[in-house]
């Protein structure tokens, strides 16, 4: 009967599986996440035209609020940029006319002061660009309706105040080219100057008036604006410098001199440093090397928050910060960031600190009850602007799932919480040992933004437009395939942390001790019976079948079929026997397990018992192997970039135990067995038929086996697997 023992190695072989997949990974981390802003460069209107100038696109997203938002933003790019002049008059001669075009039929037919205007523009630019000709000559005829001199009084005298921004821009254009340079100064100082900074027709004007200062020989004005602008080039050629080249960090400078409070200079900041700024997108991290333009650029942002000269002296303390940060200074970007905390800023700037404040206290900060208590006031600030910021776009992205699933940018203040807590508080709360902060910390990242939109879409790989609609809780129960709740920080965390840490942290779950448990808890997905499933299938994993049946046992029937995962081969059969798929497969395998384990204890007789450890051995082994789905989510995925150390299916420790386990059962299986038709039977169940067949002939089995022997083979496991 010793001979059986030879089984134990073949039975460790075949778990050495081909990967499946039951979940997907991110494609890049929380880490990679851009912090740093300065700038809110709104993404421009989208338009489908090629090589569309980004000012064209505001332009005809402004036209939209004036009109419709209904409107598509197609109809307006046509009319304002690409109709001529002939075609307009036509069209202005002809209103009565309906058309195709839905911006055309709005003005023609609702808004008349706009066909006025556009008039109006399409001609002084036509008549502009005449007088821009080699060819042009004053007294030639150009055969337009109006002269500039007429376009630039009408344009000026009318005050609509929906169009006054726009008519002063054509009247600013129109005395431009007719060199009439100090009354667009005018025009500007007296009206357009007080106008926001953010308004496009004042950016649109500004050029045309730092060109005028030029032309009336204040040259240092001219710079000033232009520097503003951040038209380096222009501003060289006004000092005689026309053809230099200037390195970023020393147009920087420049820009600085003239004009310390440009828009430029946020613009520029933002897009040099998150040029430096380490994403975590492909996994790897380079070490931010200190390069001259580097340390000019930290120099630059103390000089600039020290002289006085900036209205926004925090920005430059933020920045040096920032970069200290980058370098690996952390406590020096620390007391920076405190300069920048105490100094004079926008609200946007201030923003912006706060969240690299709470950054910079996650990275430094002991983890005891004193941070515990100022991370929950943080995250309640930070909360409440997830809440109050969120807008159609991103609820639309949110809903579709992608870039949240894939860890994508595209929604600021939700990208910093989860970069915050994912990439540097769960961690370190981990290696602390509090394991159910860590999961509750998790939970909100991967689930806030889901809860607060309540919507995931769905779209007809067979006709991608048709869009299936759910609540994330009739999405959760559908026969989807649900790649978030099996595949995030949170899950890979507590299936990765072990089920002791599971249970402690649902038991917080259910009895929550304190306030920060409550807010955190009712932020994230903590469903019953997702949370029972979970740990009903550690249970399995560390074959505490007892536990298993506990929790399975909670978990909903409607619930069953929505773990991502499947059963198709009988769990107690050596060889991969089909079986009809049942919903509660890990719920009847634990039962079933745990009357084996029964059994066992039970039994006296020891070739019964024999016959019951054998029939156990199969069951743990195939339940880590081609029914892996019993003990599993997810049998081969990425390992890169996760919150903790990924649980490795194939060599974590739970795996090695259940083989040593089968081990043990089948050699003291082998032991105990006393009789020829039990010994044939166990070899029968293990698929030895060659062996039933020679050493047991006059067995039951024997003559089963000689009988077929066309039918049945000698299965071993390394013969088995290779077939």
């Amino acid at each position: 009967m010793k001979s059986l023992r030879y089984l134990c190695i073949s039975l460790i072989l075949l778990t050495i599986t081909n990967e499946a997949v039951a979940c997907w990974g991110p494609w890049y981390t929380p880490k990679g996440y851009y912090m740093y802003r300065v700038y809110n460069n709104l993404p421009d209107p989208t338009i489908d035209i090629e090589k569309q100038n980004p000012n064209e696109g505001k332009n005809c997203e402004e036209w939209q609020k004036l009109t419709s938002e209904t409107i598509p933003l197609e109809d307006i790019y046509q009319v304002v940029y690409k109709m001529d002049l002939e075609s307009f008059e036509a069209l202005y001669d002809n209103r009565g006319d309906s058309h195709e075009n839905k911006f055309i039929e709005w003005i023609t037919q609702k808004d008349t002061a706009i066909l006025d205007f556009l008039l109006l523009a399409k001609t002084n630019e036509y008549i502009r660009l005449k007088r821009n000709s080699r060819w042009y000559y004053p007294s030639m005829k150009i055969g337009a309706r109006m002269t500039l001199e007429e376009i630039a009084d009408s344009a000026i005298s009318i005050k609509d105040s929906r169009l006054r921004d726009r008519y002063l821009l054509q009247g600013v254009r129109a005395l431009f080219s007719l060199s009439k340079y100090e009354r667009c100064i005018e025009l500007w100082e007296n009206e357009i100057s007080h106008w926001s900074d953010e308004n496009l027709m004042r950016q649109l004007i500004q050029p045309y008036i730092a060109g005028a200062e030029f032309h009336i020989k204040r040259s240092e004005k001219a710079i000033e604006y232009f520097a503003q602008l951040g038209d380096i080039q222009s501003m060289l050629f006004c000092l005689g410098r026309s053809g230099e080249k200037l390195s970023i960090i020393d147009a920087l400078e420049f820009i600085c001199e003239y004009a310390p409070n440009s828009r430029f200079i946020e613009e520029t900041l933002q897009k040099y440093i998150r040029e430096i700024e380490p994403l975590g997108e492909f996994y790897w991290e380079d070490e931010l090397e200190k390069t001259p333009d580097l340390d000019k650029l930290y120099n630059l942002c103390l000089k600039m928050a020290r002289c006085g000269k900036s209205n926004n002296p925090a920005m430059w303390y933020y920045t040096a910060a920032f970069l200290e940060d980058l370098y690996g200074n952390t406590a020096s970007a620390s007391r920076l960031l405190s300069l920048a905390e105490k100094s004079r800023s926008s609200d946007y700037i201030k923003e912006s600190i706060k969240i690299f404040r709470i950054y910079l206290d996650a990275k430094l900060l002991p983890y005891d009850s004193y941070y515990e208590n100022r991370l929950f006031g943080q995250l309640k600030w930070l909360d409440s602007k997830i809440q109050s910021n969120i807008d159609d776009k991103v609820r639309n992205e949110t809903a579709r799932g992608y870039m949240l699933f894939n860890c994508e940018s595209y929604y600021y203040w939700n990208d910093m919480m989860r970069r915050i807590l994912l990439a540097e508080v769960c961690p370190r709360m981990i290696k602390s040992g509090k394991t159910t902060r860590a999961l509750q910390l998790a939970n909100m990242a991967d689930n806030r933004l889901l809860n607060i939109v309540n919507r995931h879409e769905i779209c007809d790989w067979m006709d991608d437009k048709v869009v299936h609609s759910y609540t994330m809780s009739s999405y959760r129960y559908s026969t989807n395939f649900n790649p978030h709740d099996y595949s995030n920080s949170f899950f890979e965390m507590i299936d990765s942390i072990g089920v002791d840490n599971a249970i402690k942290y649902v038991q917080i779950v259910n009895k929550p001790q304190s306030d920060f448990d409550r807010f955190l808890n009712c932020r994230g997905y903590v469903e019953s019976d997702y949370l029972n499933d979970i740990i009903g299938t550690q249970c399995l994993r560390n074959m505490r079948y007892k536990g298993a049946l506990e929790y399975l046992g909670k978990v909903s029937e409607a619930y069953k079929t929505h773990h991502n995962v499947y059963m198709e081969y009988d769990p107690f059969s050596a060889e991969r026997k089909a079986i009809k798929m049942k919903s509660d497969f890990r719920y009847d395998f634990a039962r079933e397990m745990h009357s084996l384990e029964q059994g066992i204890k039970l039994t006296t007789e020891p070739n019964r018992k024999a016959l019951l450890m054998v029939k156990y051995a199969i069951g743990i082994r195939n339940s880590f192997d081609w029914c892996w789905g019993l003990t599993q989510y997810y049998r081969g995925t990425s390992y890169w970039g996760q919150v903790c150390e990924k649980r490795d299916w194939e060599n974590d420790e739970d795996t090695k135990t259940a083989i040593g386990k089968v081990k043990e059962l089948i050699n003291l299986a082998c032991d105990i067995v006393t009789d020829d038709e039990t010994g044939a039977n166990i070899q029968y169940m293990l698929c030895n038929f060659k062996t039933v067949a020679r050493n047991y002939p006059n067995t039951e089995k024997g003559q089963l086996v000689r009988g077929k022997c066309d039918n049945l083979y000698d299965h071993h496991a390394e013969s088995y697997r290779s077939r």
